[in-house]
């Protein structure tokens, strides 16, 4: 899929697997991967997985990743520079612009998501009225991709405008950023937990 080409959508499709269906819904994601494999065997005799536990199957001629959680699965599609293309439900949680229409949002998280898909890691600025900005980094690292990893940092009008983002976003309504834990490297691991 060539980088201009990147579709982001607002959802996964989430499946509901079973050690019965497991093999048929891991090969609609990953074609190479054979129903009877050992890995597929395995983790269908493990379903549904323990509360919390998210865990992955791939395969090395395979861009994508059939994730699963509990009872329910997505399948993760990379792009053509070998990054996930997550959806805009993916970013919930992680860093937040608060007070701005969810339309606004989800097109700026669509924007986030195309650019983590092109390059691996995007940098945003999150601009006040009053020119004070939240800088945003979300990332994947090579050892779990399937990870979106974030910090934030406010910055006070003067000391962020000279900087390198990606995108700078500003709305007249932007009251706020929220995250899980302010200023300090965060992973965004249970990406179909809230389905």
């Amino acid at each position: 899929m060539a980088l201009d080409q990147i579709q982001i959508v607002n959802r996964f499709q989430v499946v509901e697997v079973n050690a019965a269906n497991l093999g048929v819904e891991a090969y609609h994601c990953i074609p190479q991967l054979s129903a009877g494999s050992k890995n597929v065997n395995d983790m269908a005799s493990k379903l549904p997985l323990p509360l919390g536990r998210v865990t992955a199957l791939s395969h090395l001629s395979s861009a994508n990743s059939f994730v699963i959680s509990g009872s329910k699965a997505i399948c993760i599609q990379q792009s053509a520079a070998h990054y996930p293309i997550f959806a805009v439900e993916a970013f919930s949680e992680t860093v937040n612009p608060t007070g701005v229409p969810p339309t606004i949002t989800d097109d700026w998280y669509v924007q986030i998501a195309r650019r983590l898909a092109e390059a691996g890691r995007v940098t945003v600025a999150y601009s006040f009225r009053n020119g004070n900005a939240d800088i945003a980094s979300y990332w994947v690292e090579g050892s779990n991709k399937n990870v979106i990893y974030y910090a934030n940092e406010f910055r006070k009008a003067g000391s962020w405008e000279t900087g390198a983002y990606d995108f700078r976003f500003s709305h007249a309504s932007l009251t706020g950023v929220t995250s899980t834990k302010r200023g300090t490297q965060m992973a965004k691991v249970d990406l179909i937990g809230t389905l």
